[in-house]
């Protein structure tokens, strides 16, 4: 078999890289605990970016950032877009109801569900089916959130086979350490929100406990877009054992949104308030479970492992756009699906030789995702009738993986190998068929074998300056519906194989000062066999790899920090992405040449943090470039019913502050969308989905 370039490059530095530890002494003991606890020689004050190792996980090699939430002033519902306010590149595709996430990066991908953004709640992923269905339907809340992880290239070599990077959010959790403490806070804003967030922490003994508790909904300025979320979480951290840590983690989630339907280009000029769908509903339910243990094995080795269950309900009731006079429609699709994923991760971390660290481990799980949708005269009604049944699916994924990284140093020169191999088993059978189609009932079972590779490098120039680089391989495996669509006669040829990717990073950071950071990379990622739905006549579609992308670009970050006056203190910050994405091959020759959909050729974002006087303040302004909503570049519809090609630029101004009255009193308030900007940016193929305009809350925070 032909070894790829990036095997070629693991296997010579694994080979060079092994002959000089062997004639390389030992340090003394000392050193190497040190190297573990610290995680390894980084450049100075390098607190926006992970450090070298941590639980597990090389860092070292790759470009990172981390954004501490607890430095800005309170959020409510999760705001991505300032939340993600220094993480040069994430573009949220933004809607006003909190049942869907929609987020991309670099244009992999349409950002509907997140699907090329690999999402995870304390190193447990959050996507409904990680391969199958990888999307986002839940969020924990924003108070609980102390920090947000953000993993480029190589990230697929940490966490799994995923093209696009990693979001991992940290929560706070229990401590035997901690001290009692209980919050709560209440707050009001526009369209009639109240959001409550209600935290309690104590310890006894050798375990500590926590358990909270948050609320939030709002009407939504147009009718049918309200929301209604409930999350609840209790915790414990047993740490009687010495050098071990033991945590139980059950996190409880309820959403219900209405989705008042999307727009032509026409309406939305012309009165975005319309509603389209006044009946259309989508809840989710989600229970989310894990045990985690850490051992400090010895003084050169630690041991991270991870059981986790995550248990979500997926709803939907979905009829056909109006808009009186017109009759409302006759039926409604009432979709459920169910996603039951049990699933592991250990992890083994050794110091060696002469200060090298190996991290060897396996993750895995198994999830069940049975769907059904039935079709229901009753638009209003969320009954599921058997008699309306339209289809049932019954759909398995298996999937084990295998993962050896080594971290390297060489005076001031640093390697990090990496070789991961993946197994995954799609098991899936229409126990129902859709009526009216003319093929047999759909029996799969099908399993892949992949083995990637990745090389990631670093150069320190000074203790406070470093050039990284990385190249990693990863691959996209196929969705339910791209092997078992359910409402399609599906072509023969429908046997789309996996897209494939190779990422290149190049990029140089430092802290030039002891007050200013700057991070500049340059990117280049070469997407293969892209995965879509092509239309081979009025009732027949197919999937198929129908083509390949380059998406190359330019990466800056910016973070100044000053003191105006004694105990006055403003962050400012700015960082942009530059990016060119072009389709390179595509069975349809029209496309190539043509840039990819949802790939603004700029997003910047900049802004002010104030901390002084009990006073803390965020002025953010978020900038995007104009894009295409289809890779075609062409508008969709006609007539009427037409979708402009191109998606307006746009810049969103967000404001907000939370003062400290005493010890235990604070208050806090935010204006999102400060200067009323009238923008979109999520379209599907059936509409325009207006972004909010102005809104405004206010609220109290008690700590005792």
């Amino acid at each position: 078999m032909k070894v790829n370039r990036v095997a070629q490059h693991v296997v010579l530095a694994l080979a060079i890289c092994s002959l000089q530890s062997q004639a390389a002494e030992q340090q003394e003991k000392q050193s190497q605990i040190e190297v573990l606890e610290v995680r390894g020689a980084q450049i100075a004050d390098s607190g926006n970016n992970l450090p070298d190792i941590q639980q597990g996980r090389i860092f070292a090699g790759k470009k990172t950032s981390v954004v501490e939430l607890s430095e800005q002033p309170a959020l409510i519902e999760p705001n991505l877009r300032q939340m993600f306010a220094t993480l040069p590149g994430l573009f949220v595709s933004e809607q006003k109801i909190p049942s869907i996430y929609n987020v991309n990066y670099r244009g992999l991908g349409d950002p509907h569900e997140s699907e090329f953004v690999a999402f995870y709640q304390d190193n447990v992923p959050l996507g409904a089916n990680m391969f199958g269905y990888p999307t986002m339907y839940y969020m924990p809340g924003a108070q609980r959130i102390e920090r947000v992880e953000f993993i480029r290239g190589g990230s697929g070599l940490l966490y799994g086979p995923q093209i696009g990077p990693v979001v991992n959010f940290v929560t706070r959790s229990p401590s035997a350490q901690a001290e009692t403490a209980i919050v709560t806070e209440h707050a009001l804003g526009s369209d009639s929100m109240y959001s409550t967030y209600n935290e309690a922490r104590w310890a006894y003994g050798d375990t500590g406990f926590m358990a909270s508790f948050d609320h939030r909904r709002a009407d939504g300025p147009r009718q049918n877009e309200d929301f209604d979320v409930s999350a609840g979480y209790v915790g414990l951290s047993y740490e009687g054992f010495k050098g071990i840590k033991i945590g139980a983690n059950l996190d409880v989630y309820s959403s219900d949104s209405g989705e008042a339907g999307r727009l032509t280009s026409a309406e939305f000029a012309a009165n975005r308030e319309l509603v389209k769908t006044p009946f259309n509903r989508v809840k989710i339910d989600q229970t989310l479970a894990s045990l985690t243990y850490e051992q400090r094995l010895d003084e050169l080795s630690s041991l991270n492992g991870k059981i986790w269950y995550l248990a979500m309900d997926r709803f939907s009731r979905r009829a056909a756009a109006f808009l009186p006079p017109a009759a409302e429609p006759t039926t409604t699709n009432i979709d459920e699906q169910q996603f039951r994923n049990l699933g592991y991760d250990l992890r083994y971390s050794l110091v060696w030789g002469d200060n090298y660290i190996l991290t060897a481990g396996s993750s895995g799980y198994r999830g069940d995702s049975p769907r059904t949708q039935h079709r229901s005269n009753d638009i209003r009604s969320d009954a599921q009738n058997a008699a309306d049944l339209r289809f049932e699916q019954d759909r398995l994924t298996t999937y084990s993986a295998l993962f050896f990284e080594n971290l390297f140093r060489f005076g001031n020169f640093t390697l990090v190998p990496a070789v991961r191999y993946e197994r995954i088993n799609y098991d899936m059978v229409e126990l129902v068929r859709s009526p009216g189609l003319n093929r047999d009932a759909i029996d799969l079972d099908r399993t892949y074998n992949e083995l990637l590779f990745g090389l990631g490098a670093g150069f320190r120039l000074s203790d406070h300056a470093e050039i990284y680089a990385n190249v990693s391989e990863s691959y996209r495996p196929q969705r339910f519906d791209d092997l078992i669509n359910p409402t399609s006669e599906l072509a023969g040829s429908n046997d789309p194989s996996l897209s494939k990717a190779l990422n290149y990073e190049l990029g140089y950071r430092s802290q030039v000062t002891e007050k200013f950071a700057f991070d500049i990379s340059f990117f280049l990622i070469d997407f293969k066999d892209k995965i879509e739905q092509i239309q081979v006549n009025i009732t027949d579609i197919e999937r198929i790899n129908s083509g390949d992308s380059r998406h190359q670009g330019i990466e800056l970050s910016l973070q100044y920090a000053f003191e105006v006056t004694a105990g006055h203190n403003v962050t400012a910050f700015a960082n942009g992405s530059w990016l060119d994405a072009e389709i390179t091959r595509s069975v349809n020759s029209s496309l190539v040449g043509n840039t990819v959909s949802f790939a603004p050729d700029y997003l910047l974002r900049s802004g002010l943090t104030y901390d002084g006087n009990g006073l803390n303040a965020a002025l953010s302004l978020t900038m995007v470039g104009e894009q295409y909503w289809q890779d075609s570049n062409r508008a969709g519809g006609s007539g009427a019913n037409v979708i402009d090609a191109m998606i307006p630029s746009y810049q969103v101004v967000d404001l907000s502050a939370e003062y400290e009255l005493s010890n235990r009193w604070s208050l806090f308030a935010g204006v999102n969308n400060l200067l009323d900007e009238n923008y979109y940016s999520r379209v599907r193929t059936d509409g325009i989905e207006p972004a909010a305009e102005r809104t405004a809350y206010f609220g109290v925070r008690f700590n005792l």
